[in-house]
């Protein structure tokens, strides 16, 4: 499957579990991860949010005027005030409910920049010298003592 494919496949999946999520389980929470289209009010994500993404709890106390479409939950959450967020699905990676007994997780597919591109051929460039030099061989044989 190609990746728009797979990512239109995913967006579906993701949307109609929560449809049955907000359904049947009164609180639920959402991981999700860093995104460009990820908006959490004037907030935005703080700290190691920024890398590693934001656990969203979604409540009776803590959402208000739900929607989503075909891309996004649209909603405001309470962050000790009432921020509006936009939530794309393609952020979600994790759906789980408050009693562990619904744990639903995608993969989560990164797009190489083009550093991390020149990075990889600047290192299948190092001669085989150069590789063997960065490695630190540790001899654990024992030694007798006599």
């Amino acid at each position: 499957m190609e990746e728009s494919g797979l990512s239109d496949y995913n967006r579906r999946l993701k949307k109609a579990i929560l449809d049955v999520m907000f359904l049947e389980v009164e609180t639920f929470y959402i991981h999700c991860n860093p995104h460009p289209e990820l908006l959490i009010g004037n907030r935005g994500l703080v700290d190691k949010e920024k890398e590693e993404g934001i656990i969203l709890v979604f409540g009776p106390y803590s959402t208000r005027h739900l929607s989503w479409d075909e891309h996004a939950i649209h909603c405001d959450m309470q962050f000790n005030k009432w921020e509006h967020c936009s939530i794309p699905f393609i952020s979600i990676s994790r759906i789980f409910d408050k009693e562990g007994q619904v744990i639903m997780q995608w993969a989560v597919y990164e797009h190489s920049t083009s550093a991390e591109t020149q990075s990889s051929e600047a290192d299948s460039a190092l001669t085989e010298e150069e590789k063997k030099s960065r490695v630190i061989e540790v001899d654990f044989t024992k030694k007798n003592k006599k």
